[in-house]
């Protein structure tokens, strides 16, 4: 579908997509099978030493990845030959001006998803009755993560937006559904985009408050889309995925530092916020998914910025191919995102069975769940 790309910066994206291949992704299916299926059939330490080398390799994989996807957007390194880019300077690709930002980012909010998932599932179990240490320490655990990388992600997130700003105010301007250059741009909360008449329905805003977030002060400058008239992404579909994810974004911080609240005065998180974790098992994931729309939305036309635009890139397949292919792609991972999250919670539900069972056997006589308490943070492991 899009052989233009290979032909024009294949020379840079070909050995970065190779290194992810031999650094990461043959480290990951050497030792998932152990990390999944090797618990009680090999050691302790060889199986967390593969729980290791997965993880890493899984992070080095993000590394090579986003080195590249973040060289699309700030593309430095590399000079023209004939229509054709050349490295110059593998240093400088790597580390280009947006990477730092995009992989630790990325990173936190891999964390943070990780921390809802299993604050969620282990909520989810909580409020069907299950009272195993397991559970007790999952939901500790998600919690206290969500609540450290949350704000954390909350910094990383505004340093990434002021290095967009330097190098794709384009971007800026459609996330902040600003239309005009000018100082004490408002902070819309909401509004309905129209591309048409180039302006704003609907809208609903904060005072100067896109000037003091991008600028840090009130008279601030923020770039409008009239000035990038036929070179602006689509408006809406970045304005909104950008509100989005920074609206689940908000809702991660209030709910991680509420949730570490009550476990640190009262020991226990209460149902109704229980509940709200397992609505949030999944909150990551959108949160992600959103902010993937900004990105790749984001830098349109362009695919690799002033080097290659997407038209260039497409193959002379009509358009029907194209979204017979990407339809084939959505269906296809639709299907794997419904078999997961039902497998996911299958687990779940064995686990509580076979913890209660393991717990039977430890302590004959008494009933499963008996000895626990109903108390969340009652004699946790510390």
């Amino acid at each position: 579908n899009w052989p233009g790309f290979m032909e024009r910066v294949g020379n840079i994206a070909g050995p970065l997509l190779a290194y992810e291949v031999l650094t990461a992704f043959f480290l990951e299916a050497t030792f998932l099978g152990i990390m999944l299926f090797g618990y009680h059939r090999v050691p302790g330490w060889v199986h967390t030493g593969a729980t290791f080398l997965v993880a890493f390799g899984t992070t080095m994989s993000a590394f090579w990845i986003l080195v590249l996807n973040s060289w699309m957007h700030t593309p430095v390194g590399f000079e023209m030959r004939d229509g054709v880019a050349h490295a110059t300077d593998w240093f400088a690709i790597v580390f280009n001006p947006s990477m730092p930002y995009r992989l630790s980012h990325m990173l936190t909010a891999s964390g943070l998803t990780v921390a809802f998932l299993l604050a969620g599932l282990s909520a989810w179990r909580w409020l069907r009755g299950d009272r195993a240490e397991g559970v007790r320490l999952g939901l500790r655990t998600g919690i206290i993560m969500a609540a450290l990388l949350a704000p954390l992600q909350v910094v990383l997130g505004d340093l990434h937006g002021l290095n967009t700003l330097e190098h794709q105010p384009a971007k800026i301007a459609a996330m902040e559904g600003n239309w005009e250059t000018r100082g004490n741009v408002p902070l819309v909360l909401f509004a309905i985009p129209d591309e048409r008449t180039r302006e704003n329905r609907f809208e609903i805003a904060i005072p100067d408050g896109a000037s003091w977030i991008l600028r840090h002060e009130a008279a601030g400058v923020v770039p409008g889309l009239n000035d990038f008239v036929g070179e602006h992404p689509p408006v809406a579909p970045v304005f909104f995925a950008f509100r989005i994810m920074v609206g689940i974004g908000m809702l991660m911080l209030l709910m991680g530092w509420l949730g570490a609240w009550y476990l640190w005065r009262r020991g226990q998180v209460p149902n109704l916020l229980l509940r709200g974790f397992v609505l949030m098992s999944f909150g990551g994931w959108v949160a992600t998914l959103a902010g993937w729309y900004v990105t790749e939305i984001g830098r349109q036309p362009w695919l690799v910025t002033g080097v290659l635009n997407t038209a260039q890139a497409a193959g002379p397949l009509p358009a029907s191919s194209i979204a017979t292919t990407l339809a084939m792609y959505l269906v296809l991972y639709v299907l794997l995102m419904i078999a997961y999250i039902a497998t996911i919670f299958r687990l779940a539900a064995a686990g509580r069975v076979a913890e209660k069972v393991e717990g039977a056997m430890m302590k004959p006589g008494s009933a499963p769940g008996d000895a626990t308490s109903d108390k969340m943070g009652q004699g946790a492991p510390a």
